[in-house]
């Protein structure tokens, strides 16, 4: 068969998404591709019925999309559906489901306290997944607690087999081991690591290190995209320089890192606090594509909302005391009730030279929703009270 021959379809990794702009969604590579008109109306044709001819993609469109493998073609038909909901505006792209608040850690910056046995349903989960899909979502990150240690694990892993959306567990590494990635349907881990030995330690207890490590190298050697996370605190500012070398020698595609805020368990580990300056520092090392704030001239949070382990709907998970809703009532509407922020709306921010790249940095750590990020502003070098 001919490289420019054959019945056309969008290949199993991408999806179609008619978000704030048409595009197609790449989930394996994370990546948008807006999409004029005429591109969106000549790829809903390519349903695996149509010749690449009958189709009729413009010629070095199609071209593009066959060499980056956003389109595959075949000998014969292979029908497939075409699922394409509107979303809603602003757009919900990322979920985070606090599946389980069950932990093997004590960790001593953990925001949401101790460990509880409070699990989020299998078949809200099922439904949320749903939903999340048909409202156009790109990337479902599973975390907790330990997200492996919910009760039915396997039943949710099943869940995601076919779900085509970007699939990312969040994780300690305890759990991952050989067989565990084996059977695992995510397109990426993430594996928190704050620190070398003595620093990551100081927050997550003897022993988690090197299983930490082992974890992140089993990722990768089981073909799926690595990422870390990183936590500033006092016990691990002097470690950035070698814990950078290990994370790139790790093969981690994206490391972020972020300062903590004093709530939960750090509230009672006040010792581990930092300055805005020190946690700027640190996080000049992070580096990789994926962000879930704000953009558009807008505040952080623009497009992402995180689901509790105990059915609340927030914002995100600093803000599950001041709730937008519950699960059952459905994802779309409790995003509805989401009041998004203009970076104009923020005191100090909106004649800020640096917002416009800083997004206006997290509103939780900014303490005053309105007020500005201590950490974002050393980052950039400007002191708040500049930007009143």
């Amino acid at each position: 068969m001919s490289d420019r021959q054959g019945y056309v379809r969008l290949a199993r990794r991408v999806s179609l998404r008619l978000l704030e702009e048409p595009y197609l969604y790449d989930r394996w590579g994370d990546e948008l591709y807006e999409l004029n008109q005429d591109a969106l109306e000549g790829l809903k044709r390519c349903r695996g019925h149509l010749t690449l001819e009958q189709a009729g993609l413009d010629p070095e469109f199609a071209a593009y999309c066959l060499e980056e493998g956003l389109l595959e073609l075949s000998e014969s038909p292979w029908p497939m559906p075409l699922a394409l909901g509107p979303s809603p505006s602003p757009s919900l792209r990322y979920l985070e489901l606090q599946i389980t608040w069950r932990c093997n850690l004590a960790c001593a910056h953990c925001y949401l306290g101790p460990a509880a046995k409070i699990d989020l349903p299998v078949e809200q989960i099922a439904a949320l997944l749903r939903e999340f899909e048909a409202m156009g979502g790109l990337r479902v990150m599973l975390s907790g607690g330990e997200p492996l240690m919910h009760p039915w694990w396997d039943e949710i892993n099943a869940l995601l087999a076919a779900l085509p959306v970007r699939r990312v567990l969040l994780s300690n590494g305890l759990l991952l081991g050989v067989k565990m990635l084996e059977r695992l349907n995510c397109d990426e881990v993430q594996i928190s690591l704050d620190g070398l030995e003595p620093g990551h330690e100081r927050l997550r207890g003897k022993g988690s290190f090197g299983k930490a490590v082992a974890a992140a190298r089993a990722v990768k050697a089981s073909g799926r995209d690595l990422s870390i996370a990183t936590m500033v605190h006092a016990g691990n500012l002097d470690q950035f320089g070698e814990l950078d070398r290990l994370v790139r020698s790790l093969g981690a595609m994206e490391w972020g890192i972020d300062a903590p805020s004093l709530s939960g368990r750090l509230a009672a580990n006040p010792e581990l606090a930092v300055s805005p300056e020190q946690a700027a520092s640190a996080m000049a090392h992070a580096y990789g594509g994926a962000y879930h704030g704000g953009g558009g001239g807008m505040a952080c949070g623009q497009h992402l909302a995180t689901v509790a382990a105990d059915g609340k709907v927030a914002q995100c998970g600093f803000y599950l005391d001041d709730p937008l809703g519950w699960a059952e009532e459905g994802l779309w509407t409790c995003w509805e009730r989401r009041r998004p922020l203009a970076i104009s709306e923020l005191r100090g921010c909106s004649k800020c030279e640096a917002a416009m790249d800083c997004g206006g940095g997290c509103r939780f750590r900014a303490g005053d929703p309105l007020g500005p990020d201590p950490v974002m502003c050393a980052a950039y070098g400007i002191t708040p009270k500049e930007t009143t």
